[in-house]
């Protein structure tokens, strides 16, 4: 990764008055990064579209690897608290799901191949890191769901949950994988929300498939 013009940064934390600046930063490295990728994007480049100067940059993040790790981080507490949101709500289970449906497929379409192919090739740690994460919500969050869907008659009880989980990880990450979707003609979102519906309404109870298909008319409609 690309750490050139790398200054000290302050150990201090960031001061209420500094907080803007540092906002502004991120959400612009945050749209640049996510559409274009990050590996042509230089810092200097980003100051000079903040109309900021290199030293103030420099004075919140030491090099892009650190600002990089910002914006995923931020997107991953993004997702954490809105499927927290979903999940602590008193909707029912096919309520819950199509929720869920919807916010990744809008969280995948924010952000492109290049960036995904970026963190590959240059930042393996993060794409590391970002794996792990998606691994333990998905177990997280879905066994939470298919907990209720089971008490709620929309879920079949004779279901293995380690099989069920084990095949839905590998589905994601061999087919929403940028080297496989840049050779195909459907999107990430459109690729997970086909996995989810296969898996899920595999497990599904006939009442649950009426009510998911109810709900996605209320959606769509």
């Amino acid at each position: 990764m690309d750490t050139s013009n790398t200054m000290n940064v302050s150990n201090g934390s960031v001061s209420v008055s500094e907080e803007p600046q540092k906002e502004r930063i991120v959400s612009l490295a945050s749209s640049r990064f996510f559409q274009e990728g990050f590996s042509k994007i230089t810092l200097d480049e980003l100051a000079s579209e903040l109309a900021m100067s290199k030293k103030t940059l420099y004075k919140f993040f030491a090099n892009k690897e650190d600002l990089l790790n910002t914006v995923v981080d931020r997107l991953m507490m993004e997702a954490r608290q809105r499927l927290s949101s979903i999940m602590g709500s008193q909707k029912s289970f096919v309520e819950k799901l199509s929720e869920i449906l919807t916010f990744l497929g809008q969280l995948v379409r924010r952000v492109s191949k290049p960036f995904q192919r970026d963190l590959q090739l240059h930042a393996p740690e993060v794409w590391t890191r970002v794996e792990e994460f998606r691994r333990l919500r998905i177990t997280e969050v879905f066994g939470r769901l298919i907990d209720q869907g089971i008490d709620e008659g929309y879920v079949r009880r004779d279901i293995n949950r380690r099989v069920f989980f084990l095949s839905y990880l590998g589905a994601i990450e061999n087919v929403v994988h940028p080297a496989v979707l840049t050779n195909e003609s459907f999107s990430g979102h459109e690729a997970i929300e086909a996995i989810i519906r296969m898996f899920f309404e595999g497990i599904l109870t006939t009442e649950g498939r009426q009510e998911l298909v109810h709900q996605d008319r209320i959606h769509h409609g």
